[in-house]
């Protein structure tokens, strides 16, 4: 930490942005709950649920206050543990909870649907935000924004050639690339900009008493230049260790679609894909659906994929 502030912030052990630390646990309960361990599949979505840092509105305010995560999409996959789990109590609680927070999820947070799903897809699609340097590289914004990527497109599902109705179920419970636009989930540090601050301000100082030296002579002129030279170097140093830390995790996708469905018992061709996008498409073949149970399949989805 002490090199992070006198040298360069790329000292730090790079632990991810706040939204990073989301999903590395969303992965995690996944994991879990492809493999059936549903009590260790809880534990990662409760995880991921951590209590956000809220700054408010006001971005000169660094009064900070804790609010609850709006993660949504943790949410609904601990709502589905719960109900694999037998605990009615919670998982309607917390089905109830993703509904609350999103209207729109109402129906793929249905209690019933989930209880009879015997097939979940979880689908990634797009790319998640990238860090971006603006100013001098001391200030860090995460971009592209929603509205440069458009409108997040809804999966279709084929399976052994028919299509399978969705209706509301496919919607994007989560977007990444809003989620890096929102205050509460932004690692806000102000020391590179204190520190880029007073480096610009060292060079205009040492520059001024360079310059100054050269319109004087004798003990005065040397004196001026050594002060301007020593005022420049600090500046560029402090302007040199300011840059920002752009590390990254770069195949985060841009939303993660959890899609429970209910198919006929028996080995199935499905393929998921996106009308209107070119070469979206990826088909599972032989995909064994139990009669009972849930098996859950996770895709990235990526062009010319087959």
């Amino acid at each position: 930490s002490l090199g992070a502030v006198l040298v360069d912030e790329k000292m730090k052990v790079w632990k991810g942005e706040t939204y990073e630390r989301a999903m590395v646990n969303y992965y995690l309960g996944i994991i879990y709950y492809i493999a059936g361990d549903y009590q260790n599949a809880r534990a990662a979505f409760e995880n991921a649920l951590f209590k956000l840092v809220d700054y408010g509105e006001d971005p000169d305010d660094d009064h900070a206050a804790q609010s609850e995560s709006n993660f949504i999409v943790a949410r609904l996959m601990l709502a589905k543990c719960w109900q694999r789990l037998g605990r009615e109590d919670l998982a309607r609680a917390n089905f109830q909870a993703v509904t609350q927070a999103r209207p729109d999820l109402s129906a793929l947070a249905d209690y019933d649907l989930n209880a009879g799903s015997n097939c979940l897809l979880v689908v990634d699609y797009g790319y998640g935000p990238r860090k971006q340097t603006t100013f001098d590289g001391s200030i860090v914004g995460f971009g592209p924004l929603p509205e440069q990527e458009g409108s997040i497109p809804s999966p279709r599902i084929i399976m052994d050639g028919k299509f399978v109705a969705l209706g509301d179920v496919a919607r994007a419970p989560v977007d990444l690339l809003a989620m890096a636009q929102d205050r509460r989930w932004q690692s806000i540090d102000t020391l590179r900009a204190v520190k880029s601050a007073i480096g610009t301000g060292l060079i205009v100082a040492g520059a001024y008493e360079g310059m100054r030296g050269l319109n004087e002579g004798g003990s005065a002129q040397r004196r001026d230049l050594l002060v301007g030279v020593a005022m420049l170097g600090a500046g560029l140093l402090l302007k040199a260790t300011s840059q920002a830390d752009i590390r990254q995790w770069e195949m985060l996708p841009r939303t993660s679609f959890v899609i429970p469905l209910r198919l006929p018992a028996g080995v199935h061709d499905v393929t998921i894909d996106f009308p209107g996008v070119a070469g979206m498409g990826q088909t599972l073949r032989n995909l064994v659906v139990p009669p009972t149970g849930e098996v859950t399949v996770y895709v990235r989805m990526m062009r010319w994929g087959n």
